[in-house]
């Protein structure tokens, strides 16, 4: 389980460079230079939009793509482990840790810069048979899962369980299960859903 004060050992240029970024804003912060915060995200899934050459845009592709009635590959093993949260979950946690007030107690913003969001731990395996059984078999036989050893190794080397403690006494916490990420993606972009089925009436999730 991964906290804040885990010490980071990134193995990307990208996760250099996040660390960077925040000991960059912990001095600033420091020295007065400003009143720094530090949201450290988990992967956002199901985003909106067109595919990218991300490592983890599969994550999302392979849920927004069948739903569009388009094809959609999945780069690693469906028993891969992955930590996520849902557009709605991500916005919430980044405003209240930007809002919230520096002080003790519950609600309030004390310690050191990092905070871990909440994150919804998920097999690939799991998100495929939620797929399956809110949009039917026709949409899940869209994804076709082809392992590619680089995209696996990146996504394999991501923690998929996280300490979020600190942010649950800010008021924050985890999507349910990923039915309901589904149902919110469904929910609020009606417009990229283009397959017939239940799912498509856009029922969303309870809690938010």
């Amino acid at each position: 389980m991964v906290g804040e004060s885990t010490l980071p050992t990134p193995r990307s240029s990208y996760g250099i460079q996040k660390l960077v970024c925040e000991q960059l804003v912990a001095d600033y912060t420091r020295r007065g230079f400003l009143d720094g915060r530090v949201a450290r995200l988990m992967t956002v899934s199901v985003r909106p939009g067109k595919p990218n050459a991300a490592a983890s845009g599969f994550l999302s592709g392979i849920i927004r793509e069948p739903l569009a009635g388009l094809p959609a590959v999945c780069p690693v093993r469906p028993d891969l482990r992955v930590a996520l949260a849902s557009p709605r979950r991500t916005v919430e946690g980044i405003l209240r840790i930007a809002e919230a007030e520096r002080g003790t107690g519950r609600g309030r913003f004390e310690g050191g810069l990092p905070v871990n969001l909440p994150g919804l731990t998920v097999s690939v395996a799991e998100m495929l048979a939620t797929l399956r059984q809110l949009a039917g078999d026709a949409v899940a036989d869209l994804v076709t899962i082809a392992p590619d050893r680089d995209v696996e190794a990146i996504v394999g080397s991501w923690p998929s369980v996280f300490d979020h403690t600190r942010a649950a006494a800010l008021g924050l916490r985890p999507d349910p299960d990923f039915a309901a990420v589904l149902r919110d993606y469904v929910a609020d972009h009606r417009d990229a859903v283009l397959v017939d089925g239940p799912l498509a009436a856009g029922q969303p999730s309870e809690g938010l």
